[in-house]
């Protein structure tokens, strides 16, 4: 109710503004609202607010000044009683401006951190592929998937924990509650941008943002177009596979924007039982009352049913096994404007999720298979083929022979959660790169937990100042008060600062150096805090994992801003991590990450752009339950962090038409099967390739190729990834 009332105040109180004499909006290249953008005209300055409008009161005609690190000035004329709609160019090609970071828009280079951002366009020429896919050419991000599409797919970043990553969209949280997250079934359809943040970010988003931060923004309809834009497209693949996709988005009156998606994808899948469906839906409506006041509802859906056959790649299947999963996210927010420097924001969310599994019957499988052993401080494993009946009695010289019966035990399991939040943000601008933001945020986490009844509450106070010293220097610095009904109170500092070494010099445009630390945390799961069953309990008394994280970079720009590099290191320590212990769970292991990560943005002529990253990552385990285990032990790596990792992409983009061609490589990693006793798993690579032909103005023909090399890899043991899959189909506009 407390939330509620909040919500409610703001909008009573923050709809009352007057109509001022010059008033217009401010955008990026690609249509989206610039925040913060500094307008002068005459003696008078204001900011643009978060949906990038301004309001001058009392202004004549003039010649307006506009500035916004990033883009290049802008000088138009602004004219009274005329709503003007600007764009700035951005300064050279990679010039990123992104909120995440910091909750107010800056540059990643001013506001200290490693940060990329994918625009709807660039999901729009790879055919928009699921967000999981992109995410795999992002340094410092590696992904899991277990099996095919549907799998199980899980993120690490920079060698944290695959809770460790807070995936937003619109500001609402998508994870469970603890940090699991279903990111197999978030597609890109609808999606206007996405922005992926490297570091702890708990000082801003609290207790599952330890290690990293990505947050999608909803595509929007403009208010001034009052004629309806739309899409449609229908594509047809090998494996039974069909996917639509359609789209609608205008505006009304001047005040009023709509924006609505859906897509659905269904397969038959490589194997038996193999199958996939996944139908999304998303709206985005906003009603301006006036041009410094704007309400937003946005919600999205999916409802995806998965088989899951198991183990393929080690002989077993599951003929029956399949899940079921539905994901509900809704938010209204008010977003207001009240003089030349100050912003809030007020916010009402809530997310529920349905997770079901069933399984009926019981098999099992007598399988073997020969393996490699490697002696050495920490012993490996290597799988080598799987062996078909009748069994040798005995192995090759130099491999080993494992006989073993696995049984899938049929079970059911019902997982049901939902996040009811609020807040309020207000920013205070400070000049060209200053910001203040504060703000308190309210969430209620509860869950079903097979018939059991958990909830828990958070109360989030936040502080982020940025500023600029000189000319040179950006600094950034913050810290939230965390209370929890489970864990208590929680204080998660962090810092950055940011250090102009060169400017235009030659060949090079620019030199940045940044040195930037904080702490993260993320809080135990509802089971792991609430369960109770007659084979484990839960652990009222668990504290939050924690990330301690230190970083130095420098980016460098060359030849007028054409490319682009940008080299991090980083070294993460993350103690009282969860483990289970006996009959319940208990903060005892503890681990850490170092590396270093890269990335090359070349823009070439003729719309040619190549895009290259690499991450050289070490971990270690330093406290485990098992600490003599082969696989979890002491001084072992961390399962799925490879060593070495990386994607290269080329993409040429003429007028009407595009081609995309990618490669992701994955170095050998640690990993665990749970049945031959395996614990090393081998490199791999994965080549795609993407295109579309403009026929017209509205009909393009489309198609994607992945594992265009047909490469037979696991990205977890004993789950056979896809072979080649072609997708193609056309693609209509109006």
């Amino acid at each position: 109710m407390r939330p509620c009332i909040l919500f409610l105040t703001g909008l009573v109180v923050s709809t009352g503004v007057s109509i001022a004499d010059i008033r217009g909006t401010v955008l990026d290249p690609s249509g989206r609202p610039i925040e913060g953008a500094r307008v002068e005209c005459g003696s008078k300055t204001v900011y643009t607010n978060i949906e990038g409008l301004f309001a001058i009161a009392g202004a004549q005609d003039c010649a307006a000044k506009i500035t916004k690190a990033g883009f290049k000035n802008s000088a138009p004329q602004l004219t009274e009683g005329v709503e003007a709609k600007l764009t700035l160019e951005v300064q050279g090609p990679f010039e990123t401006a992104i909120v995440t970071a910091t909750r107010a828009e800056t540059t990643p280079e001013q506001a200290g951190v490693a940060a990329n951002a994918v625009t709807g366009a660039e999901f729009e020429v790879r055919d928009n592929p699921t967000v999981a896919d992109v995410l795999r050419e992002i340094p410092g991000v590696q992904v899991n998937n277990t099996s095919r599409r549907g799998g199980l797919t899980q993120l690490f970043t920079r060698g944290a924990e695959r809770t460790g990553t807070l995936v937003l969209l619109d500001g609402v949280p998508l994870n469970d509650p603890g940090g699991e997250l279903h990111m197999e079934h978030i597609t890109s359809t609808g999606i206007d941008r996405m922005e992926i943040v490297r570091g702890p970010e708990s000082a801003l988003f609290g207790a599952e943002a330890a290690a990293s931060v990505i947050q999608l923004f909803t595509a929007r309809g403009d208010a001034e177009d009052k004629r309806p834009h739309g899409s449609a497209s229908y594509e047809r693949g090998n494996f039974g596979t069909d996917r639509w996709t359609a789209s609608l988005s205008g505006g009304a009156g001047g005040r009023f924007d709509y924006a609505l998606s859906s897509e659905q994808l269904h397969t038959d899948g490589e194997f038996q039982n193999d199958f996939y469906r996944d139908t999304t839906g998303s709206a985005n409506l906003g009603y301006r009352f006036s041009p410094t006041t704007q309400l937003r509802g946005i919600f999205r859906i999916y409802d995806a049913h998965v088989g899951t056959p198991d183990q393929v790649g080690y002989g077993v299947l599951d003929a029956d096994g399949n899940e079921e999963t539905r994901d509900a996210t809704s938010t209204v927010t008010l977003d207001d404007t009240r003089g030349a420097h100050y912003f809030q924001h007020f916010s009402f969310a809530y997310n529920h999720l349905h997770d079901g599994f069933n399984d009926a019957n019981t098999e099992s499988y007598d399988i073997a298979a020969l393996l490699r052993d490697v002696s050495g401080p920490q012993p490996r494993t290597y799988f080598v083929t799987l062996l078909t009946p009748p069994f040798p009695s005995q192995a090759p010289p130099g491999l080993r022979l494992v006989e073993t019966t696995d049984t899938l035990f049929g079970f059911s399991s019902l997982n049901l959660t939902q996040r009811v939040g609020a807040g309020y943000q207000g920013t205070y601008t400070q000049g060209e790169g200053g910001a203040l933001v504060f703000g308190y945020e309210y969430q209620h986490q509860s869950g079903d937990l097979s018939g059991l009844e958990a909830s828990r509450e958070h109360h989030g106070l936040f502080l982020n100042e940025q500023r600029r010293i000189g000319k040179r220097l950006f600094v950034s610095g913050g810290l939230r008060v965390e209370h929890s009904s489970a864990f208590g109170t929680q204080v998660v500092p962090r810092g950055s600062a940011s250090f102009v070494v060169a400017g235009e010099h030659g060949a090079l445009s620019s030199t940045y150096l940044r040195f930037s630390a904080g702490r993260g945390i993320t809080e135990p799961s509802l089971l792991e805090n609430f369960a109770v069953s007659p084979f484990f309990q839960g652990n009222p008394a668990l504290k939050p994992e924690t990330t301690r994280s230190y970083e130095i970079g420098i980016v460098q720009e060359w030849f007028g801003r054409h490319l682009r590099t940008e080299v991090s290191a980083f070294r993460s320590s993350f103690t009282n991590l969860i483990a289970f212990v006996n009959t319940t769970w208990q903060n005892v292991e503890a681990s850490w990450a170092r590396g270093i990560e890269t990335s090359v943005g070349l823009k070439l002529p003729s719309h040619v752009r190549l895009d290259a990253t690499y991450m050289r990552l070490y971990t270690r385990i330093t406290n485990s339950t098992s600490p003599f285990d082969s696989t979890t032990g002491i001084g072992d790596e961390l399962v799925h962090r490879p060593r070495n990792s990386g994607a290269i992409t080329l993409s040429w983009t003429p007028r009407r038409w595009s081609l995309v061609a990618g490669a992701r490589f994955v170095g050998e990693r640690q990993d665990a099967d749970f049945t031959f006793g395996v614990n090393r798993n081998p490199g791999y690579e994965n080549v795609y390739l993407s295109g579309s032909f403009d026929l017209t103005k509205h009909v393009a023909p489309v198609i994607r190729i992945d594992n265009l090399l047909d490469e037979r890899y696991q990205e977890v043991l004993g789950y056979t990834s896809l072979s080649r899959s072609v997708l193609g189909g056309i693609r209509f506009r109006w």
